[in-house]
């Protein structure tokens, strides 16, 4: 019997050896539960980071690339000076002996457009020809559509310009007041025939 109790002994025994590894076993079990999940948790985010990642990336290459060819594609113009552009105030100071003045309205189109044709077909070196737009603000002073206009100013703030006017100056002083735009046309012109023929 003692080997019936021996062995009753070792059976119950092994059953605790049992027990004990098989709760170990399902400790382990649990750990590898957790640590599996510890672990996909770890994965998911990585994921989500390497996607977020990317879109911040893409996102970032189109905006920035719009705003890098806005900032490519934008041009400086150099500022242009016309020298031949002066202030109605001006027009009986200037340093030549005997010039012309050419006065009108440049946001009237037809005015503007013969100015700039008869200024554009004018080279008289000897004789230079001014402009003054009336439409700038520092000569609106001047110009008065209704007004009477002065032929014969002695300076400038006896100046009243109704329409296009040419003016020639000469010693500072006015020696001629052409409105009609027909005599302006004949009168560049002929200056224009006179220095070819002095060539």
């Amino acid at each position: 019997m003692k080997k019936k109790k021996d062995i009753n002994n070792e059976v119950k025994k092994e059953k605790k050896e049992v027990v004990f590894i098989t709760s170990e076993l399902k400790q382990s079990k649990l750990s590898n539960e957790e640590y599996d999940k510890v672990k996909g948790f770890i994965v998911l985010v990585v994921i989500i980071g390497i996607f977020v990642g990317v879109l911040f990336m893409l996102n970032g290459n189109f905006v920035t690339k719009d705003l890098k060819e806005d900032e490519s594609t934008t041009t400086t113009t150099e500022a242009e000076y016309d020298s031949k552009l002066i202030l109605a105030s001006e027009f009986l100071n200037l340093n030549d002996k005997t010039y012309y003045v050419l006065f009108y309205d440049a946001d009237n189109k037809d005015e503007n457009e013969y100015a700039e044709e008869f200024i554009n077909k004018y080279n008289n070196s000897s004789l230079p020809l001014y402009k003054v737009e009336l439409n700038d603000l520092m000569n609106k002073k001047y110009y008065d559509p209704n007004g009477t206009e002065n032929s014969k100013p002695k300076n400038s703030d006896e100046l009243v310009i109704t329409k296009t006017t040419l003016i020639k100056v000469n010693k500072k002083k006015v020696s001629s007041f052409i409105t009609d735009k027909n005599e302006i046309a004949k009168l560049l012109s002929v200056e224009e025939t006179t220095t070819t023929t002095k060539k």
